[in-house]
């Protein structure tokens, strides 16, 4: 087994080729996030971003798995927290490699969030699972909504009076659906970024890398990869949009918002519906609405895919230890310490979001002080950590 770990801009064309040899083989790979266009988008936007390509002994690749770098070893998904689809690339034999081919590499261990239905095995420590919504448009868009409307008649017909009190209160409603403008996306950004201001949440959209990462996105156009933005204007006046990746007939949702000036009307609703009927008619047949608690989602999902979120340990000494450090968190949050489990979990999550997506030791400094939020919280979880500690020795 040979592993090399290549920035996304150094792939050989017949790297390439192989990678998308190796997506049109299981149906399972075909998200837009895991297209080698993804990681080459992310690579103009990250210095440390890599390719680990592990091949067999006649020199042909057999797994791909982006990641970036961090000081520490632990490597993160490529564009995290960005990318809402992750894993290996490669036939599920060659998934059993990951954890040496790790090590070959000299990192310490992957943390994932988003690997659809990870494999237990050699190494693969899973922490979380979540469901990732989808509608399928496959029998076309009257048949979707026609079942949808069958489980949820309320909520449709609310859709029809919102989206009449839009244009009587704003204007003639139009829809827009294909390549992004970008004027259209820097306006979107700014409602996201405001957003978080208001929810309290951190500023995903606040490094500069990260905004790279959807301009360059915006920027490809091609079968197997492209940024997509549908957009909802009433009177000319932009009032709702959502930025997503589409990757054959695969459509995957990204980044959202609306005006609260218009909040009203919903206009983030009615965008919804309006987005996945434009895109059944360009032919998508599977639109990914991903994970989230965001109360909508059940009206449109017609099913719900499981992604895991864990750890995939190096094998030797390091990977053992991050292994070890893995299974004491994992200890804590199905630990039975009532509200400190559930705070280690929450805390967790949002400490690996801040770690990945800021590059700069004092803004993960602070961003990880706001995600504790108080004393009181630190020593809840430093509590539970110790109980942890102590069950573990016996």
């Amino acid at each position: 087994m040979d592993v090399s770990l290549i920035h996304p801009r150094d792939l050989a064309d017949g790297e390439i080729t192989a990678w998308r040899d190796l997506r049109a083989a299981d149906p399972r790979l075909d998200s837009p996030f895991l297209s080698p266009d993804f990681a080459r988008c992310a690579g103009q936007a990250r210095s440390d971003a890599r390719v680990l390509v592990v091949r067999n002994a006649d020199g042909a690749p057999q797994l791909f798995l982006p990641l970036q770098l961090s000081r520490s070893g632990l490597a993160r998904p490529l564009g995290a927290p960005m990318c809402d689809v992750t894993g290996p690339i490669a036939a599920p034999p060659s998934i059993a490699l990951l954890s040496t081919a790790l090590g070959r590499a000299g990192l310490a261990a992957y943390a994932f969030a988003g690997w659809p239905a990870a494999p237990k095995g050699k190494g693969v420590k899973l922490r979380h699972s979540e469901g990732s919504a989808v509608a399928d448009l496959s029998q076309g868009f009257a048949a979707y909504l026609e079942s949808r409307r069958a489980e949820h008649p309320r909520h449709f017909k609310k859709m029809r009076r919102l989206a009449r009190q839009g244009e009587k209160d704003y204007g003639a409603e139009t829809t827009t659906f294909g390549p992004a403008n970008a004027e259209d996306l820097a306006t979107l950004i700014r409602w996201k970024r405001e957003q978080y201001i208001r929810t309290g949440r951190h500023d995903v959209l606040g490094p500069a890398w990260t905004r790279a990462l959807l301009e360059a996105c915006a920027a490809a156009h091609s079968e197997d990869f492209s940024g997509v933005m549908a957009t909802l204007r009433y009177n000319g006046q932009l009032v709702a949009a959502e930025f997503g990746l589409r990757s054959g007939a695969t459509l995957h949702g990204w980044i959202a918002g609306y005006d609260p000036a218009f909040s009203s009307c919903s206009p983030g609703l009615v965008l919804q519906q309006r987005l996945l009927e434009r895109a059944a008619a360009a032919g998508v047949t599977r639109a990914v609405l991903g994970t989230g608690e965001s109360h909508y989602k059940k009206h449109y999902t017609s099913h719900v895919e499981l992604m895991d979120d864990g750890v995939v340990a190096a094998a030797g000494l390091a990977g053992g230890a991050r292994a070890l450090a893995a299974g004491l968190l994992l200890a804590v949050e199905r630990g039975r310490f009532g509200p400190a489990s559930r705070l280690a979990g929450r805390t967790r999550r949002r400490m690996d979001i801040i770690l990945a997506v800021e590059t700069r030791m004092g803004d993960q400094v602070r961003g990880l002080a706001r995600a504790i939020g108080s004393d009181a919280a630190l020593n809840q979880t430093t509590k539970a950590v110790k109980a942890a500690v102590r069950a573990s020795a016996f």
